[in-house]
């Protein structure tokens, strides 16, 4: 009988032990849950500026970042589109419901040249005049257009008849 008596024993302490760990796991994931939903991001006590930079921008929220105001020119299911001036420059903007929305319209336009201002789920096209002030006011990143000054038949052709006569 002393052998039963000795393995009862040792088995009630690794009880009492693992019932307290999990006591303790179970108090550390119930601490972590309501101070993410106290303070995490959009959080119940997180400042309204936190909860407003998780939201994705807007033309209109982009357009006030830049210094204008958007007259929108599209809204569509796959993209909005708004046009503002600053200064002397016209400044265009479009922002996308998804990311796939937004690399398909990128691919298409890359092919016309230019050079685009890509945020997260947001374009504005660039001209030489705004690109740097743009970049510093949004952040983003600067991505070109195909380039088409270099094409054969658009350099010089010294001796060559454009009408075909020599």
């Amino acid at each position: 009988m002393t052998a039963g008596v000795s393995t009862v024993a040792a088995v009630r302490p690794q009880r009492t032990v693992r019932r307290a760990l999990q006591w303790l796991a179970l108090t550390v994931l119930l601490v972590l849950g309501v101070v993410e939903l106290l303070g995490g991001a959009g959080g119940l006590l997180a400042s309204p500026q936190t909860s407003a930079h998780a939201a994705r921008a807007s033309v209109e929220d982009l357009a006030q970042r830049i210094g204008c105001t958007a007259d929108i020119t599209a809204d569509t299911t796959d993209l909005r589109q708004g046009l503002c001036t600053l200064g002397e420059n016209e400044v265009w903007i479009a922002t996308f419901p998804t990311s796939g929305a937004q690399t398909a319209w990128t691919s298409e336009a890359e092919a016309y040249g230019g050079s685009y201002l890509v945020g997260d789920r947001w374009v504005v096209v660039l001209s030489d005049a705004t690109a740097d002030l743009l970049h510093a006011k949004l952040g983003g990143v600067i991505t070109s257009g195909a380039d088409h000054t270099g094409h054969a038949d658009h350099g010089d052709h010294t001796g060559h008849d454009p009408s075909g006569a020599g």
